[in-house]
């Protein structure tokens, strides 16, 4: 039976999936703080208290102020897009910051973290296999996007805290108003340029990655390190169908990704100055065909997806792609 009754400091709380969460811990009888960056009044309820705080700027007074009586940390705050500048601040300063302040606490808090599918390596050699847990990580982030980079450096920055850590790797969130197509391709208008076929594309629905992270904080599976993800994820294709259904895209352009990886290649000096899919590293990892596997955190966590992704798709389509 899971801890009840806990005081649980959430960050990045009003985010899309922070409210998700925020909603599914105070369900289990926890008292929530949600920190956010500024104060939207109502916008996570009357029944959690929120503290206005920007992390990557906070004093170590604040921080332990705000960390008083806190027996777990759920963190979810980083920068979804942004260059490296962006990144460092808002993801790993952030970070550094909190876990040295948990970690100064007479009594530690539990850190359970947001990290991401990113972090998997793009080794050519993973092409047709399936990722779990026990794939590699990225081991030359150099190459990759700077949300990829960041959030492998995030992982070890919680990891050599020596806090108690729980990491949740979810895939790309689809809820309502959310539909994700960074594995697809290229979109121009009505026009979506579909660099790979095959592969599935590693999706979980809202509710489904919050409830995860609901489970964590009560200590099941404490000190694992789990993928989120649904129960089998859609192909590009079928994806590609559903998105359709929504009206977008009106229409499907396939162009392999392999001619595009040569002109990567050749501009590869270039580094960062490039867009995310003229990095080899990166279009190989958005792109290679690959499948996806959530085994460990229905065993670890006693986790089960309840939403179909023909559900959530449903859901997100009613807000529009």
């Amino acid at each position: 039976m899971g801890v009840r009754g806990q005081t649980v400091l959430i960050t990045g709380a009003s985010g899309f999936l922070g409210r998700a969460v925020v909603a599914d811990i105070l369900g289990r009888g926890n008292h929530v703080r949600a920190l956010v960056r500024s104060l939207q009044p109502g916008a996570l309820g009357k029944d959690a208290e929120t503290v206005a705080l920007d992390l990557a700027a906070a004093s170590p007074a604040q921080l332990a102020g705000v960390l008083t009586g806190v027996d777990v940390v759920v963190h979810l705050a980083s920068a979804l897009s942004g260059d490296w500048a962006v990144q460092e601040r808002d993801t790993l300063e952030a970070t550094r910051r909190l876990t040295r302040a948990m970690a100064q606490c007479p009594t530690p808090p539990r850190l359970v973290l947001a990290s991401s599918m990113s972090v998997y390596g793009a080794d050519a050699g993973l092409e047709g296999k399936v990722i779990d847990e026990e794939t590699p990580l990225e081991t030359d982030p150099s190459g990759r996007d700077s949300y990829a980079r960041a959030k492998l450096a995030q992982e070890r920055i919680a990891q050599e805290a020596g806090l108690g850590l729980t990491i949740l790797r979810p895939g790309a969130i689809l809820g309502p108003g959310r539909v994700m197509n960074a594995h697809l391709g290229i979109w121009i208008g009505p026009l979506l340029i579909l660099l790979e076929k095959r592969g599935e594309v590693p999706l979980v629905a809202l509710a489904d990655c919050a409830r995860a992270f609901g489970l964590a904080v009560t200590g099941v599976g404490a000190g694992g390190v789990y993928n989120i993800l649904g129960d089998a994820c859609p192909t590009r294709t079928g994806f590609v169908a559903a998105l359709r259904r929504g009206g977008w895209p009106r229409f499907v352009a396939p162009l392999g990704w392999r001619g595009l990886y040569g002109l990567a290649r050749m501009l590869a000096p270039l580094g960062p100055r490039l867009p995310g899919l003229l990095r080899p590293a990166t279009l190989r990892a958005r792109m290679m065909p690959v499948r996806y596997c959530n085994a460990r955190a229905k065993t670890g966590l006693g986790w089960r997806p309840e939403q179909t992704f023909e559900t959530a798709m449903r859901q997100a389509l009613e807000v529009g792609p």
